[in-house]
Formats: C-alpha cells, structure tokens, sequence
C-alpha cells in the first residue's frame, strides 16, 4: 500500500467521529453542526447579512434563510433594519449564551486529546491540518469568515 492511500478516508472517519461527539454536545442547545457555524459567523460579525452569509459561503440564498429562519425561531438571534432594504443579523442574549457554551466545552474537548502528543508533535500537527485547510479551501475556491 502506498503511503497516501487511505488518508482520505481516515480524515473522513475523524470528521464522522468528531461529528457526532459535537452533535450530542449540541443537542443541549437544541442546535445543528451547521446552526452552530451560522451562530460563530454573525457573532464574529454584527450585522451581517443574508446575503453577505450566501455570497461568503457560496450557497443559496434558501438555504441561509432556513438556517437564519431556525436561528429566529430557536430565540438566537434577531433581524434589524440596516436600511429600508437590507437587515442585519444580531445576537440576542440567549444567542451569546449559546456561543459562550460552546467556547466553554471546546477547549474541554481539545483538552481531552492533547495527551496523546508531546508539543511538537502538537505544533506540527496544527501547522498540517492548516495547511490542508487552506488547501482544500483553495481547491474548493472558498473563503470563510472566521
């Protein structure tokens, strides 16, 4: 077997793993994988728009209006006019609770695995997977907001 077979799939076994260990996590809020990014994006940045979320995430507008609409309707977040067009997207308090559980258990979460390297181990594995993000981000022709 060569050295580069079965990478993929094992990155794949990892996502599926860490997949489901965030969504029992995320089940205490009563919120996806996907409405937790939502969440990240509109707390990293006030007043964004859906349009702004579609064109940075590069998918369809419907789709980020069922995610915006879950959002609203969970109480996470709100709508305020930008202009007498266009509306932003906003926090509301349970919406930075939401944000603050999931700070809090993620870096239990890290904490758990950081074990199982010595630090440099730990430094080069950072410095892989993000070059492998940014890889696959360019190859994909997408840009996230953090």
């Amino acid at each position: 077997m060569k050295n580069n077979e079965g990478i993929i799939v094992l990155i794949s076994a990892i996502d599926k793993e860490l997949n489901f260990l965030l969504d029992n996590l995320l089940s205490e809020l009563e919120i996806t994988k996907t409405e937790s990014i939502y969440l990240r994006l509109i707390y990293n940045n006030p007043g964004i728009t859906q349009y702004d979320i579609s064109k940075l995430r590069k998918i369809e507008k419907s789709l980020v209006t069922k995610y915006i609409s879950n959002l609203e309707d969970k109480g996470l977040i709100e709508k305020r006019s930008l202009d007498k067009r266009k509306k932003g997207l906003y926090l509301i308090e349970s919406g930075f609770r939401a944000i603050n559980f999931i700070d809090d258990f993620l870096p239990e979460i890290q904490h758990k695995f950081i074990g199982l390297f010595n630090e440099k181990e730990m430094y080069d594995f950072k410095i892989f997977l993000n070059r492998l993000k940014n890889s696959l981000e360019e190859f994909n022709e997408r840009d996230f907001l953090s």
